[in-house]
């Protein structure tokens, strides 16, 4: 599981409690009386007693409800892990938002909607044109989770478009658009209207340093179509650390805005 924590944090988080209740409560209405004594030993606690009294413990114990708003996203992905796919819509349920989907597609939701109320991401009252900017967009590329690495470039296409389907609506998200008529070269994800100004989303996952200079070498073409409205998102699996620490300077140098998944 990729960490989900943005790289550049609005200023102004709020634990929102009532959501912090709300999964406590469901955890542990959900968890069986083993998992609810290993969670007592992860506290530190006496893992014996009645279900009723473990889940009384575990209450006393957490610090669930009172961590700060940096740890709290990952401390929800840890316990989201457990759960099958009928758990998660039931926490859809609780939560109030849509229970309807994939194993993957609730749990991104899950993730969103403590994204909106603790503070990370701002909602989305109407989408225009006028929405598609770095700025706008960049929270949410950042923010959602990669449930499952894959292998190719191409595998983490269809649960980004199902994400930004989902916060931008179907009609704005468009893979493998040319950036321009009589050029083979296509922008792996076009947010936006497709015949106007949007944002550009370009999927890198270079396996050498060849890769690496090819990439960078098609960036000026991006940036040509889309300026500063391009956000390139790097898998560095298969890199080491000075080859990430090269690419992302190199793009960086070019005034492109770089995400690391």
């Amino acid at each position: 599981m990729a960490n989900c924590i943005l790289s550049n944090p609005p200023l102004i988080l709020k634990p929102d409690i009532e959501l912090r209740s709300k999964l406590l409560d469901y955890y542990l209405e959900n968890y069986t009386g083993q998992e609810l004594s290993d969670w007592l030993r992860d506290l530190g606690q006496d893992p014996k007693g009645t279900v009723a009294e473990k889940m009384d413990r575990v209450r006393q114990h957490t610090k669930y409800l009172s961590m700060t708003a940096e740890e709290f996203p990952q401390q929800t992905m840890h316990y989201l892990d457990t759960f099958p796919s009928d758990h998660l819509a039931g926490i859809c349920e609780a939560l109030g938002i849509d229970a309807e989907g994939t194993k993957d597609a609730l749990y991104r939701r899950i993730m969103r909607e403590v994204g909106y109320r603790e503070g990370w991401l701002s909602r989305l009252e109407a989408i225009s044109d006028a929405t598609f900017t770095v700025p706008t967009v960049r929270p949410f590329v950042e923010w959602y989770p990669i449930i499952k690495r894959g292998r190719y470039e191409k595998d983490f296409y269809p649960a980004f478009a199902e994400e930004m389907e989902e916060v931008f609506g179907d009609e704005f998200v468009h893979e493998e658009l040319p950036i321009a008529s009589g050029t083979t070269l296509k922008i792996d994800f076009h947010l936006g209207h497709p015949q106007r100004e949007g944002v550009g989303v370009e999927f890198k996952m270079p396996t050498n340093n060849s890769e690496i200079q090819r990439a960078l070498g098609q960036l000026d073409q991006y940036k040509e179509r889309y300026g500063e409205k391009l956000l390139i998102v790097l898998f560095p699996d298969f890199l080491d650390k000075a080859q990430e620490a090269l690419f992302v300077d190199q793009v960086s140098a070019k005034g492109v805005t770089i995400i690391v998944k």
